[in-house]
């Protein structure tokens, strides 16, 4: 979630701010490539290339996992399904440079530093957010792929071999505490909502 997050905020910040241009359209074109491959084709792909052929990451895992270790399989995942919170992102950040608040901070004389993260970036979040909050259910069902494919030791994992193995009372017992981390952190998304609005109060 931190690296789709991270994806979305800094592709859509870029492109959004630079609007019709080449930063833009690249930015765009990449989204659309990576939000095209199959999460479990790009697992593979970078399984293949940047573990076996480039030696740069461990091809599994296991159960002495490292940070370093689990770079890999999850910034794969993060990049197949980025591309909707940058779109997101973009189009709010294209409308915030247009608002009359915006305006009014460069009529004040603020410079594009001050402006851009503090009444852009900021304004542009809240859909961002909302987004990453739903897609933790296509990132709870990718960690089960995930965790499969690099050998990782843990719920995925576990679930995914109750899946294979046929084991019903395990697969019920675990989608149900997924469900209830799916609701926590949906609660937990709309409450940083008055963080971000101060126009939002939450009694």
């Amino acid at each position: 979630m931190v690296v789709e997050f991270a994806l979305s905020v800094g592709f859509g910040l870029l492109s959004g701010l630079r609007k019709g241009k080449f930063a833009d359209h690249a930015s765009l074109l990449v989204a659309l490539i990576f939000n095209s491959i199959p999460p479990f084709v790009a697992l593979f792909i970078a399984q293949y290339f940047i573990g076996i052929k480039l030696g740069w990451a461990p091809v599994t895992v296991g159960a002495n996992a490292t940070w370093g270790a689990l770079l890999l399989p999850g910034v794969t995942i993060a990049l197949t399904i980025y591309v909707v919170g940058m779109r997101l992102m973009r189009g709010s950040v294209i409308d915030a440079r247009e608002g009359d608040y915006v305006r009014t901070a460069y009529a004040k004389g603020l410079t594009s530093k001050r402006v851009v993260p503090v009444h852009v970036a900021r304004n542009s979040l809240i859909p961002v957010i909302t987004n990453t909050a739903a897609s933790f259910g296509a990132l709870i069902a990718g960690t089960t792929v995930t965790e499969g494919i690099f050998n990782i030791p843990g719920i995925g994992k576990v679930l995914y071999d109750a899946i294979i193995k046929g084991e019903i009372p395990t697969v019920v017992s675990f989608v149900t505490i997924l469900t209830v981390m799916y609701i926590i952190v949906n609660i937990l998304v709309d409450l940083l909502y008055a963080v971000l609005d101060p126009r939002i109060r939450y009694v």
